[in-house]
């Protein structure tokens, strides 16, 4: 029923996911190990700019991979008022959202 907006999500899903992963890996190749001995003000301490946006990431592509295994559902990434897909980055923000940008905006 939905087969159109089934691959158009399904694409902007990948997509971003490989981005994610991308960066993950390329973070992760030059981040240093915590010594198990270092204490918790120590490691937060010691936090970077880049451990900061990789926690991001992380937590990014935790929800991509919940949208994907939510995918087969395509009704629940569309907005209930114009039945247009909801923006990638409004579900980011809000899992739940109903409405898309535009239509939200209106009521």
């Amino acid at each position: 029923m939905y087969e159109k907006e089934y691959i158009l999500i399904k694409k902007e899903l990948t997509d971003a996911l490989l981005v994610a992963n991308a960066y993950i890996d390329e973070v992760e190749s030059y981040t240093a190990i915590t010594a198990p001995e270092s204490t918790l003000g120590t490691i937060l301490s010691e936090q970077t700019k880049s451990d900061i946006k990789l926690k991001q990431f992380y937590k990014k592509k935790r929800k991509l991979m919940f949208f994907l295994d939510k995918l087969p559902d395509v009704s629940s990434f569309l907005c209930v008022n114009c039945k247009q897909i909801i923006e990638l980055d409004r579900l980011l923000l809000m899992p739940k959202a109903s409405f898309c940008t535009k239509c939200a905006s209106e009521s």
